[in-house]
């Protein structure tokens, strides 16, 4: 009898895991009460950012976040607030931000990143996704010298690492991409990576749970709202409408949902260490006279990311410690559309506060998700990417597929320890 596998999540990193364990012949149901790629996954920055996967906690954020609580124009924000689960992800955040860590969290997300590219490759020939997939490199423009002169080291890095990227100077940066050059002397110059990509995540969801059930694979709109465990052993869900099902006889819950994998685990006695990093984005629709540019561009001092998705451009930033209501504050949209607006004066009309969307990213404090098997016997998960679920989705997925095959060296930095981590 082939091995049942219940997926809870039918965002990005929920589907691709669903499809890379029925592509290896696993029985798979997906259970969310949502739609496919409705929740977080719905707006993101669209880059699959391949080469770009340094956690947040590096070593110079510390020095950073009185800034970040005392100017409401940052990009990296916190919001003050009484909530109890802040304080302990916070001090883990702290710990984090050491150079060696960071390092290492780099090093261990950029392989992770780099095994699913091949992945999504092959998935985009053979299940046909429209996704408005480019490979289109990636410009990240800097205001000035001494910022651009920084950025050496990270590239100094990354090629250590195998990653193939450049300074650019102002020139070269304008000839690159010829549509920044309105910008003249208020950009110094950029750090350019040919490699990254960019694609529309919420299509690929659809276009993923679409060939799922082609293929017969069940998808049940029903919230698992707790776990019932025994004994080190998973015996049981129970499920928003009432019911409960019991477990058959080696089945797998493997929980993908995002933020709610945080008080799902927690039913059963285990702490994942989640907390929310609200981001927002705008969307608008392209003419044919609009100077957008080619490639992907990051603005650096602001943190925002213009991604073209086909005929639409994408604009996303921030990264607030806001607490756990998706509702955007209309402070930060006015400052995403006035931002965007400055740095794409030409389309400045079309930049609506209205088409704003936010979306709640699942953090660990050190960056890395945690993936495979837990303590308890029957669960195993796939949450905690923060802003890095698109481009992780792939690699996670597939290090997930190999570890119920018999091979789980992948999983090493990321299993969910019983200590509280």
């Amino acid at each position: 009898m082939t091995q049942r596998i219940t997926v809870v999540g039918a965002g990005i990193v929920g589907l691709t895991t669903a499809l890379a364990l029925h592509d290896a012949g696993y029985e798979v149901r997906v259970v969310d009460p949502a739609l496919p790629g409705s929740g977080t996954s719905a707006a993101n920055g669209g880059q699959l950012s391949w080469a770009f996967v340094a956690p947040l906690a590096e070593p110079d954020v510390p020095t950073k976040l009185l800034g970040w609580l005392l100017h409401s124009d940052s990009p990296l924000r916190w919001v003050p607030s009484l909530d109890p689960a802040l304080p302990a992800w916070g001090l883990a955040f702290l710990r984090a931000c050491r150079r060696k860590h960071a390092l290492a969290t780099t090093r261990t997300l950029l392989t992770l990143a780099e095994q699913g590219r091949p992945l999504l490759a092959d998935w985009r020939q053979r299940l046909a996704l429209d996704i408005d997939w480019r490979a289109n490199g990636k410009l990240i423009v800097y205001r000035d010298a001494k910022a651009l002169d920084a950025a050496r080291h990270h590239v100094a890095f990354q090629r250590s690492q195998g990653v193939e990227q450049e300074i650019l100077g102002r020139d070269a940066l304008y000839v690159r991409e010829p549509a920044l050059a309105r910008h003249g002397s208020a950009l110094a110059g950029a750090v350019w990576t040919p490699g990254e990509e960019v694609g529309d995540c919420a299509a690929c969801c659809r276009g993923i749970a679409e060939y799922l059930k082609e293929r017969d694979v069940p998808f049940e709109q029903r919230r698992i709202e707790r776990l019932e465990a025994h004994a080190g052993r998973l015996v049981a869900w129970h499920f928003n409408d009432g019911e409960r099902e019991t477990r058959r006889r080696d089945e797998v819950l493997l929980v993908a949902a995002g933020l709610s994998s945080r008080a799902l685990l927690a039913s059963a006695g285990l702490h994942l260490p989640l907390y929310p990093l609200k981001g927002y984005s705008l969307t608008v629709d392209l003419t044919e006279d609009d100077p957008v540019f080619d490639a992907s561009v990051t603005d650096a001092l602001r943190k925002i990311v213009f991604a073209r998705l086909g005929r639409r451009l994408r604009i996303a930033g921030m990264a607030d410690l806001d607490g756990w209501q998706p509702r955007p504050r209309a402070s930060r949209v006015a400052l995403l559309k006035r931002q965007a607006a400055d740095f794409l004066p030409a389309m400045a009309e079309r930049i609506h506060a209205s088409d704003a969307w936010t979306g709640l990213r699942p953090a660990t404090p050190d960056g890395k998700p945690r993936l495979g098997p837990t303590a308890i016997e029957g669960l195993w998960l796939n949450a905690g990417h923060g802003a890095l679920g698109w481009t992780l989705s792939m690699g996670s997925a597939q290090a997930i597929r190999h570890a119920f095959e018999g091979d789980d060296t992948a999983l090493a930095p990321f299993r969910l320890d019983s200590r509280r981590n």
